[in-house]
């Protein structure tokens, strides 16, 4: 009797750890279907879809489908297989999620979900305004390279622009004509500029003379900037022996900015994403939300485009 009570005991708590099992969907190329508990039809699967262990995944030729585990780890369901989730285990050595990748993956299904969610409030103090005047874009807030990437938007596309850069004590730096809505400050070139330094920088629209806002950014210390490149080397490495595509890891290094406040590298990571799955909403979803962070309401259209 006592042993039979002992298995029904071991049946029930494997059978929870099983419904426990989450697998939520990070990216996904081409034909990938699954069975709910591997019953009924087969439906698409879809980035952003949370499954669990009982759930049965088939990739079709040609495609593949990467999945977070228990928000800690990736695991890759590749072409030509149907598996049956409940045959991932646990990494062996080390609980999943230690290491540079267990607080990031947790945080980016956190920020997959909030994008996956419907919401209808409105945004108080969020004024989305028109695009009659353009916007300087970034640098803004903190930026690791002391060559940032200067970025802006105009939904007339002028042929010319005006760049000042000022100091903190709002000293000039550079002055600079140009013909394009981007510029990469190079230091062999320009006035180096300096680690642990506010800038100011505004755009001048030379055809009509109207000027941007003014945007304010700081160059990170040398150290921090070392020591979050060795975070990301030791996250990058982590998730390729997760098996993750580009489209995951610009994901995930999109959101390891966001989380650290970068939200121009963080930008760009997004960017990338989104030219290599156009076609997945919630991954522009992410972006709205970093454009919202970035006080960029009325240019999200522009930015997204």
């Amino acid at each position: 009797m006592k042993t039979l009570r002992l298995l029904l005991l071991l049946l029930v708590l494997s059978t929870t750890a099983l419904s426990q099992t989450s697998f939520m969907v990070m990216s996904v190329k081409g034909k990938v279907t699954f069975k709910d508990a591997g019953k009924g039809k087969w439906r698409a699967v879809s980035v952003g879809d949370v499954l669990d262990g009982k759930d049965v995944v088939r990739a079709s030729f040609a495609s593949y489908v990467k999945l977070m585990m228990n928000q800690s780890r990736l695991v890759s369901i590749d072409a030509n297989t149907t598996r049956k989730l409940s045959e991932f285990e646990a990494v062996k050595g080390r609980r999943g999620g230690e290491g540079a990748s267990g607080s990031i993956l947790e945080y980016a299904a956190k920020q997959m979900k909030r994008s996956q969610e419907d919401n209808s409030d409105p945004v108080f103090g969020a004024v989305r305004g028109d695009m009659d005047v353009f916007t300087a874009v970034f640098p803004k807030y903190a930026v690791m390279s002391p060559a940032p990437l200067f970025r802006w938007v105009d939904a007339e596309k002028a042929e010319s622009y005006e760049l000042i850069l000022l100091d903190d004590m709002f000293n000039t730096v550079m002055t600079l004509e140009m013909n394009s809505d981007t510029f990469r400050y190079l230091p062999d070139s320009l006035p180096p500029l300096n680690p642990d330094r506010q800038y100011h920088w505004r755009i001048t629209r030379l055809t009509d003379y109207v000027q941007s806002d003014i945007q304010t950014f700081r160059i990170l210390p040398q150290d921090t900037v070392q020591a979050i490149n060795a975070e990301l080397q030791s996250l990058d490495k982590e998730l390729k022996e997760m098996g993750a595509d580009d489209v995951t890891l610009h994901l995930i290094r999109g959101i390891y900015y966001e989380k650290r406040g970068l939200y121009t590298e963080a930008f760009l990571e997004y960017e990338q994403t989104i030219a290599l799955a156009p076609d997945v909403e919630e991954y522009r979803d992410m972006m709205r939300n970093l454009l919202f962070n970035m006080k960029l309401y009325a240019e999200e259209d522009l930015l997204l485009e």
